[in-house]
């Protein structure tokens, strides 16, 4: 099973480590060495405008920042609509791309902000083979979407976010048989 940039990780509805319980991770890299995601719907209790008022900042932006994983939790990522780009920019699919740079935060302070994006701190990451495990087997841990509508990425409540993403999935599934 290819595990491609783009794709979407959903919670295995039985399966899933409790830790993961009905997580929908996106996934912005991945190569022989490695898989990197960013968990979409674990909000972080951090208020954005708090964190930038402390810094004597003004922001009329959203205010939500996601949990992206466990790993480098200190790192501010933006996931965000493709036709905006900050000093490290990199495409990833379905028209997203992601940033994270101080850059982006003064170009954003100044009023220039993608179409769409979300902010998130930290993201997950897998070793080789280690995630591809987790979606085989018996007892899986992970569904996975190999291409998720922009819809359900963009327009969806991080609140109803695993229910459209199983259904989604289910739908793709079915499509591929019929």
């Amino acid at each position: 099973m290819q595990i491609r940039t783009g794709s979407l990780l959903i919670a295995h509805p039985v399966n899933a480590y409790k830790e993961n319980n009905k997580r929908v991770v996106y996934i912005t890299e991945s190569h022989e060495r490695s898989t990197i995601g960013l968990t979409l719907n674990n909000l972080s209790g951090h208020d954005l405008k708090k964190v930038f008022e402390n810094k004597g900042i003004e922001w009329y932006g959203p205010s939500e920042i996601y949990l992206g994983g466990e790993y480098n939790k200190h790192a501010l990522l933006m996931l965000h609509s493709d036709e905006w780009y900050s000093s490290n920019t990199i495409s990833v699919n379905n028209n997203l791309a992601l940033s994270s740079d101080g850059v982006m935060i003064e170009k954003m302070e100044m009023g220039n902000t993608p179409d769409w994006y979300r902010l998130f701190t930290g993201c997950k990451g897998w070793e080789p083979d280690e995630l591809g495990h987790e979606l085989k087997g018996r007892n899986p841990r992970w569904l996975l979407l190999p291409r998720p509508s922009i819809k359900l990425l963009v327009n969806t409540n991080h609140l109803h976010m695993w229910d459209r993403a199983v259904t989604e999935c289910s739908q793709d599934l079915f499509n591929e048989y019929f």
